[in-house]
């Protein structure tokens, strides 16, 4: 009995990847074998994913580009800003870790990544709201966020730990995210006051972060993300 072999097509690893990859001699490439529409079996090789590992192609392309970021992010600030005010007094903010745009530079597989972070300020308000209010605080800023459709939560255990000084709320949608955090770290048998402490000790923080794409590049991220489509993404080969 004759048996017709599958063609086994490579999609091949740029030149400069692969010389490194054969020095380093210890990091493998990432690979997908799947079969085409034809039957061929197809090994896909991960340089060439637009986004990150861990970051879904889908999840960007659902987020506002880059050159919309900006607006999307002071006017969410300030819809937050004016509504602690309005219903617990909060009015002086200061900023601290100016905010500002971090092109990614690899993409976790040894190819380049056209992602952009950008981080806003981050905003801090010293007062002291009673522990009562805390989860209060957080639901109003859970309205807020659910209009800009950043409506999942995360929890950061390494807080949780210490519920009694301090509440988180995250709140994300992919790549996009806003955090608020109530604390009074006096409550803190462990805290130390020192005047030489420039850090929040007691009230409300913000902080806006999305990674996302510029409009100029979308058509090449579509491009290069279509082969990965429907992919179950690999873990990173490289620390980049």
């Amino acid at each position: 009995m004759k048996h017709n072999a599958r063609k086994r097509i490579l999609v091949p690893l740029a030149a400069g990847v692969l010389a490194t990859l054969l020095l380093a001699g210890c990091t493998q490439p990432a690979t997908t074998t799947t079969t085409d529409a034809d039957g061929n079996t197809v090994t896909i090789d991960w340089v060439d994913y637009p986004a990150n590992a861990g970051i879904p192609a889908s999840d960007v392309l659902a987020l506002p580009m880059a050159e919309e970021v900006e607006a999307r992010a002071n006017q969410l600030i300030s819809e937050v800003k004016d509504a602690l005010e309005a219903e617990y007094g909060i009015t002086e903010w200061t900023t601290s870790n100016e905010g500002g745009w971090f092109p990614e530079e690899g993409n976790g597989y040894g190819g380049t990544s056209l992602l952009t972070t950008y981080n806003s300020a981050s905003y801090g308000a010293e007062i002291r709201i009673p522990v009562e209010q805390w989860d209060d605080v957080i639901d109003t800023v859970r309205t807020i966020t659910q209009k800009y459709e950043i409506s999942e939560e995360r929890n950061e255990t390494y807080i949780e730990e210490y519920p009694e000084w301090m509440r988180f709320g995250g709140f994300y949608r992919g790549t996009e995210s806003f955090d608020i955090m109530v604390q009074d770290d006096t409550l803190n048998p462990e805290h130390a006051t020192s005047d030489s402490d420039d850090e929040l000790v007691t009230g409300v923080s913000l902080l806006y972060v999305i990674t996302t794409i510029s409009k100029g590049d979308r058509d090449e991220f579509i491009q290069r993300a279509a082969p990965y489509e429907g992919l179950r993404l690999p873990e990173a080969t490289t620390s980049d």
